[in-house]
This record gives structure tokens, sequence and C-alpha cells, in this order.
């Protein structure tokens, strides 16, 4: 990039620095990207990116539990962010039974945007996926959101979280591809149980039992540095034949056994089912998992020379605000 290019996008940065995180992830269209190159163990070049801000969403409030399992299940929306096309261009609220171990709903009423009442917040809001062992009715209802579009391959997704709350409940970020046939499920995940050291997560190329038996390579317990409960970036790359995952930028965990290879959708969950994995929750308690912003960079992991219209380079890593893109390189 000429001296000129990078004075001025130097000025963009400080004026983004001064607006609100609304404003500033609407002003990162502004540099003219045609891809984008991750950092890392190994650097990829995507074709597309989205961002998720939800910092500054108007009227946060916590919903009260839904204390019956039909109007848990067919509870409607929490917020009007989650009717707007910001959101269901992309996202959809899961509300599905799971009638395992202990009745399990997922509901949209589980799916909302809280205040930030930490000491000095970093955010106005943020959006918080909950799980909750109801005291009448004894079932659990959870929370998901799954993407529309089941056309994912290959990406590097991160989001700014934390995970909170009882023992008993999974917060996730996964990619994820069905198949009649358990031994062909395509599912590659992060997991933090609450019922572990806040230190350990769970990063699995999944299935990592097929018929009852146990494949040790497809996952790992790994303890990551600092704590779930803080709010830190955890990021999944997704490459031919790879799985990686990091935590603040550092690399924490890579896999080879049964990487992903077809198309997926992604998700992101909190839940409890009562089963060995995720434990089985105390009457009244829940736990969330809370998220300031997602972003995904995805499709495409090809070298610019490969396609030509990815004439200016761009990379996230390198920006200094969140969603906001930095050219790297210029074409003609």
């Amino acid at each position: 990039m000429i001296a000129s290019q990078t004075s001025l996008w130097a000025a963009v940065l400080t004026i983004l620095s001064s607006l609100t995180p609304q404003a500033a992830a609407a002003a990162a269209a502004a540099p003219n990207c045609h891809c984008y190159l991750t950092n890392g163990s190994s650097p990829k070049y995507f074709a597309n990116q989205k961002f998720f801000d939800f910092r500054n969403i108007a009227n946060p409030r916590v919903p009260p539990p839904i204390n019956n399992r039909d109007g848990s299940t067919n509870a409607p929306v929490t917020n009007a962010y989650f009717n707007s096309t910001n959101f269901t261009n992309t996202w959809s609220i899961q509300n599905w039974i799971d009638s395992g171990t202990i009745y399990n709903t997922y509901s949209k009423n589980d799916v909302y945007i809280e205040s930030n009442t930490d000491a000095n917040p970093a955010s106005r809001t943020y959006l918080t996926l909950r799980t909750y062992r109801h005291p009448a009715g004894n079932f659990q209802s959870s929370a998901e959101i799954q993407s529309i579009s089941p056309n994912y391959k290959y990406l590097s997704m991160r989001m700014y979280s934390r995970t909170r709350g009882a023992a008993g409940g999974v917060t996730a970020m996964f990619t994820y591809r069905d198949s009649a046939n358990e031994a062909n499920v395509q599912e590659a995940d992060i997991e933090m149980l609450t019922s572990d050291a806040t230190n350990q997560v769970h990063y699995t190329n999944q299935p990592s039992t097929v018929d009852g038996v146990m494949r040790p390579n497809a996952t790992h317990q790994v303890t990551i540095p600092g704590a779930w409960t803080s709010w830190r970036t955890h990021r999944y790359d997704w490459t031919p034949g790879t799985s990686t995952w990091y935590v603040d930028g550092k690399l924490v965990n890579t896999n080879q056994f049964q990487a992903p290879v077809d198309p997926a959708t992604i998700l992101f969950n909190a839940w409890s089912d009562g089963s060995g994995w995720s434990g089985s929750m105390a009457s009244g308690q829940s736990a969330q998992l809370q998220i300031q912003w997602i972003e995904i960079i995805y499709n495409n992991t090809a070298e610019p020379s490969r396609y030509s219209h990815c004439a200016n380079v761009c990379s996230f890593d390198r920006g200094t605000l969140p969603g906001v893109p930095l050219v790297i390189s210029s074409g003609p």
C-alpha cells in the first residue's frame, strides 16, 4: 500500500474509534476489500466476511423464565433486533425439543439482549444465550442460534464472549453437518462445561463416539490461558484437512483427525440435558453464554492470484477495532 493510502486509513481508524460500536461496524465497509487474509499458524485467504455487533442494542432486558414446557417452546423473540434483517438474513433462533435424560426445549425466550453491568463495561449490551432448570414442570430450557445457510465451507469464526453460571451447563460455538449415519456426522466445536475448572475447554472434531466406541483422537481437553468466565476471543479456523483453535490470538489446539470436509451450518448454544456430559443442573439455576460480537470470515482458501477479483487484500487481525478491516495490500 502506498504511504498516502496508509495515512488515509489511519485517519479513518481514528475517526472510527470515536464512534459507537454500531457506527464503527457500519463504517467497516469503507475499505474496498476483495478478500481477507487471516493470521495464525496457517494463514488463509477467504472471500467473504460478516460481523455481528451486540454491544449497543436498544431495549435490553432479561426475560423471566417461562415455567411451562409449551409456553417456553413457543415463546416469541425477546427483542426487536431478532426480527431485523441484519439478524434474520443470517441466523435463526431454534425452538426444538430434546426429550433425553431431562426434557429440554430450545426456546426463543432464552435468547436475549442484556445490559452490561460490569464495573468498567466495554459495551452497553451483549447477546445472552441461557440454559435454565425450571423448578416447575421438571424441565430444562436452552438457547441456540443457527445459520440459515448450510453452505459455509472453510472459515475463521470468532466470538468475544464469556461463560457464567451454575454447574451442569454447556456453552458452545461450532460447525455442523448432519447425517443419518452417526459415523458421517461432521462437527467441529468449542465447548465450555460449567462443571469443569474455568480454564478447561473441550475442542473436538466430531463424532467422538460411534456405536458406543470412543474415538480418542477426535477430542482434546485443553488448559487455556486465563478463564472462560472472563471476556475472551475464542476462535476456530477450518481449513482443508485441519481444525485450529485460538484463545485471545494464542494457538491452543490443532487437530487433523476427521476435520470437516463438506459445507456446514454455524451454531452457538447454551444447553443442559441431564446427561453424563453436561451434568444435571440444580432446580432454579442457570448458565449463560454472553457474547459481545461474532465475526465470520468464510469460503475460498485460494491465493489471490487464483481468482483475479482479489486486488485488495484485507486483514481483521491487523486492525485495531473488531469488525473493521485493514487493507494490507492493494492491486492496480
